[in-house]
């Protein structure tokens, strides 16, 4: 729906292509179809955060993973769907392979025969919402803008850095939530 709702609001690219008759026509249409989609999208918004609202491990999880600098709603959301309140994972690292952020090298025997890369077999919705994630955080957390700078600093590739930062993320989340309390930013105590 989401997808629909963007493509429904780049009709006005067409404006220099298309006679200006049609433009307005096909505007005004899509100015009825994207009010009545953004508001089905915020009736869905409210009913789900009612649906955390009422059950009790939801909400305490819901707290404990927006904690996290760079998570928000739709992220949370879909993580505490995705891992049916972090119970579906016994560690990070497996959350971060069914994520498809989890690198792993190719080797055959003794030798090693090529990059690291991740697995094509991967949760795509979820992995695309934390590379959205990753950005928010990256923006937001001073620890990960500087492990972002001094990555890019050292030649890695900025994807690379990015996919780092992604799997970060679920360790904090899956940390937050196993210890069951709020993320604590350890590096605004650093002298």
């Amino acid at each position: 729906m989401l997808k629909t709702v963007l493509s429904l609001s780049m009709t006005e690219e067409n404006n220099d292509f298309l006679p200006k008759d049609v433009t307005s026509e096909i505007q005004e249409l899509n100015k009825d179809a994207l009010k009545k989609m953004k508001e089905i999208i915020g009736k869905l918004e409210k009913k789900m955060m009612e649906i955390i609202e009422a059950n009790e491990q939801m909400k305490t999880q819901y707290k404990l993973v927006t904690s996290v600098p760079g998570i928000g709603q739709q992220v949370a959301i879909n993580l505490i769907l995705t891992t049916k309140c972090v119970t579906a994972f016994e560690t990070s690292r497996q959350l971060a392979c069914y994520a498809g952020v989890a690198p792993f090298e190719y080797s055959s025997g003794s030798s090693i025969r090529g990059k690291t890369k991740v697995s094509p077999m991967a949760n795509k919705k979820l992995k695309s919402i934390l590379t959205m994630s990753a950005l928010a955080a990256k923006r937001s957390d001073k620890g990960i803008a500087d492990y972002y700078n001094r990555k890019i600093k050292e030649g890695k590739n900025a994807m690379l850095v990015m996919n780092a930062i992604k799997c970060k993320l679920i360790a904090r989340v899956f940390a937050t939530v196993k210890r069951g309390t709020p993320y604590v930013n350890t590096l605004k105590y650093a002298s």
